[in-house]
């Protein structure tokens, strides 16, 4: 029975000495091993961006507005190849900005998180938040005025050391830990760079704040940004004469050559380069104001001369031609490419009512049409039209070699004839051009037209 006692005793002491044991082990555990105190302030914040650029999020986030803007441009302009240029121009214009800028757009990412985090008001951009910081043998407490967290160190995937601080991601709560390094003790520096494996040594990098950043050729950044400000100058000029030079290759005419415009996106790209480097250089004491200017105007110019191919610009029937065929007294090809133009007024004072007919026969075959023109009476070869009849031919209606012109008085019926009497007349100043293969009609009514020499 004593023997049975004994035994149950030397157990029970066992067990309590195993019990303490657990208890000095969980008590060393949970010892603080060191402090540090830390200053949270936008100075540190900006300092720190350099460091955790997230550049593909906002190249996604932006990404995302630009397939929504293009698709709501594709929706309106029902112009597939036109819509995925755009795209295409803004999606490199969105990489282009986010690369430039980015260090900007991260520290108001941070500056927009820390805001909400703490409760700042809105549009706060000096705040000074005082935390303080336990380092345990697993894990570190975070506390300030208003919250407490508790990190494992298994937590921090990256930890960025340079010659003032220690900077430590915690992606489970999207932040970074801050920590300067003289409100650090030597053994706390120590052991925080034997604790994390994931330590970035950046020392001799001293992050410096955006605007103070020195660069070693600033002849060649002047000069760079004067040609920038000379292009973008000229970037509505380039942009005009690829417009009309677009022409050759792509079969949209007159009217709705409109739906060629969005060629001015091309041109784009430059003065919103001249905004962007403006204002980084700006930052950085370089003069560049007038580089900003410029991008602003440019870019709204260009911006608004391409939305011009969204302006829908429906097909007319090519059988409207029937209306005109007496009038052209020419064979015309059974399917052509249509419009119409309404005018109240045109270049020339003494024109009104004016309405352009527009007819191109780029894939058809016009052998027909060519062949009545050049034997019919009522057509005459550019080179050959009196001095008086070029009277009654519009401004617009330049006499290009191999050029066929007709003029038709619709109020007296008569062909290529000035009328003896001065007065109003109908006239259908009509020109077929064999090099282009287009048909041009201009209506209008001339005012007190007169005759001042008899067509001999």
């Amino acid at each position: 029975m004593k023997n049975e006692s004994q035994e149950e005793e030397r157990k029970n002491n066992t067990k309590n000495k195993i019990e303490t044991e657990e208890k000095k082990k969980t008590h060393n555990t949970k010892k603080c091993l060191y402090t540090c105190e830390s200053i949270i302030n936008s100075y540190e914040y900006t300092k720190m961006t350099k460091y955790f650029p997230n550049y593909w999020f906002f190249v996604i986030k932006y990404t995302i507005l630009n397939i929504i803007f293009t698709a709501f441009i594709a929706i309106f302009s029902k112009n597939g190849v036109a819509t995925s240029i755009i795209f295409a121009l803004c999606q490199i214009f969105v990489l282009l900005f986010c690369k430039i800028r980015l260090e900007s757009l991260a520290e108001r990412a941070y500056m927009t998180d820390v805001i909400k985090r703490y409760n700042l008001e809105k549009g706060t951009k000096e705040f000074e938040i005082q935390t303080e910081t336990e380092f345990y043998e697993t894990y570190f407490i975070r506390k300030d005025e208003k919250t407490s967290l508790k990190v494992d160190y298994s937590e921090i995937n990256r930890c960025v050391e340079n010659d003032t601080h220690f900077y430590l991601a915690y992606p489970p709560r999207n932040l970074i830990f801050i920590f300067q390094k003289n409100r650090c003790s030597l053994e706390l520096i120590n052991f925080i760079r034997n604790t994390f494996k994931t330590l970035e040594n950046h020392l001799g990098d001293t992050a410096k704040i955006k605007g103070v950043k020195t660069y070693h050729h600033p002849t060649l950044i002047i000069t760079g940004m004067l040609i920038l400000f000379v292009t973008t100058l000229v970037s509505l000029f380039g942009a005009t004469y690829s417009f009309f030079a677009l022409k050759r290759f792509l079969l949209h005419h007159g009217f709705n050559f409109i739906n060629n415009a969005w060629v001015f996106w091309c041109w784009l790209p430059i003065p919103i380069l001249s905004i962007i480097l403006g204002f980084k250089y700006k930052h950085a004491g370089f003069e560049c104001k007038k580089n900003i200017i410029a991008g602003f105007i440019m870019a709204f110019l260009l911006l608004g001369y391409s939305l011009f191919f969204m302006v829908p610009t429906p097909p007319i029937d090519y059988s409207e031609i029937e209306a005109y065929k007496n009038i052209i007294d020419a064979k015309l090809p059974d399917s052509g490419e249509l419009e119409v133009v309404d005018m109240d007024f045109f270049a020339d004072d003494d024109k009104t009512a004016y309405t352009v007919i527009n007819v191109y026969y780029d894939n058809e075959d016009v052998s027909d049409l060519v062949s009545s023109i050049e034997n019919n009476n009522h057509w005459i070869l550019s080179e050959t039209i009196p001095l008086d009849l070029q009277m009654l031919i519009p401004s617009a209606l330049h006499s290009d070699k191999d050029a066929y012109f007709s003029i038709f008085n619709n109020t007296t019926k008569e062909y290529n004839t000035v009328p003896n009497e001065t007065g109003n007349y109908e006239i259908f100043a009509m020109k077929y051009d064999k090099s282009e293969k287009h048909l041009e009609i201009h209506k209008f009514i001339s005012i007190n037209l007169t005759m001042h020499f008899p067509i001999e």
